[in-house]
């Protein structure tokens, strides 16, 4: 069975791509450029990440209580189970078999604003102000209001996507870049061991360094819409992002990111994920 090695940290995971489409390089070009990717210029683009405080302690109290209750009912409703003393860190006690979890997954992978006690809307202008430029979450080409993720990665478990940028599915269906800017924040259980990996400078590569496949991927027996990267300059490494409660981790979306792996022993992994457009 086919298996490729990833580096998170410095420990090396090895994943199965048993059924994976074909893996190949891109043109030699590099795709992030002041005209593509709208955090060219700030101070962090380097690196293509950088994590911000933009919640105090009382904010973000409030977000995870209603983001709590909106996971509960959503299990309630999903599964029928009873989820007395529930909390997100022990989601995984709650909902432990896989076709429970993917049901309750379903719901939350495509929530908007109106889903949330604490609405989006509410949090942009302060994005606005840590990236010095204004921000919509409506998708200028497809005028489609863009969904929110609530990404739940149970311990020791498969709930993660493989290494991947978010820009390759519509550059390979539509040649179009979109020019959004990637938004992920903590909830509950991030550590040094489950925090999201990303791949420092990766957004600078040329695609001919890129090994990656051009329709979805496999790991684990798991299929994916996003393009699999095995291979970027010859590395298979990532590092995981310091990024706190309170706090929003803004990273390119040209720049490699994934293999979430949670490696904690009895803590879920609950974080925001969406994207902001350039207004």
């Amino acid at each position: 069975m086919p298996t490729t090695d990833f580096a998170i940290n410095g420990k090396t995971y090895a994943v199965s791509i048993d059924g994976c489409p074909e893996f190949r390089t891109g043109k030699d070009i590099v795709l992030s450029n002041a005209d593509t990717d709208i955090v060219y210029n700030q101070p962090w683009y380097k690196k293509g990440y950088t994590s911000e405080r933009f919640l105090s302690n009382e904010e973000f109290a409030y977000l995870k209580t209603g983001l709590t209750a909106s996971v509960k009912k959503i299990i309630t409703e999903e599964l029928g189970l009873d989820t007395e003393g529930f909390t997100l860190e022990k989601y995984h006690h709650f909902v432990s078999e896989n076709q429970d979890h993917y049901k309750v997954v379903s719901r939350t992978r495509d929530l908007f604003s109106a889903d949330f006690n604490f609405p989006i809307e509410e949090m942009i202008p302060k994005f606005e102000k840590l990236l010095g430029f204004s921000l919509t979450d409506m998708d200028p080409k497809l005028k489609e209001k863009l969904h929110i993720i609530v990404r739940i990665n149970r311990p020791k478990s498969n709930d993660y996507n493989p290494p991947h940028k978010d820009i390759y599915e519509e550059v390979d269906k539509n040649d179009y870049i979109p020019p959004f800017v990637n938004l992920w924040i903590p909830i509950a259980g991030v550590t040094e061991n489950s925090s999201l990996p990303m791949v420092p400078g990766s957004h600078q590569l040329s695609e001919a360094e890129i090994v990656r496949t051009y329709d979805g991927g496999v790991v684990e027996g798991n299929t994916y819409r996003v393009r699999m990267i095995k291979e970027w300059g010859g590395s298979h490494d990532l590092e995981r992002a310091e990024v706190k409660d309170g706090e929003v981790l803004f990273f390119s979306s040209h720049l490699i990111h994934g293999m979430a792996i949670n490696a904690e022993e009895d803590l879920t992994r609950v974080a925001l994920e969406f994207r902001l457009f350039k207004a």
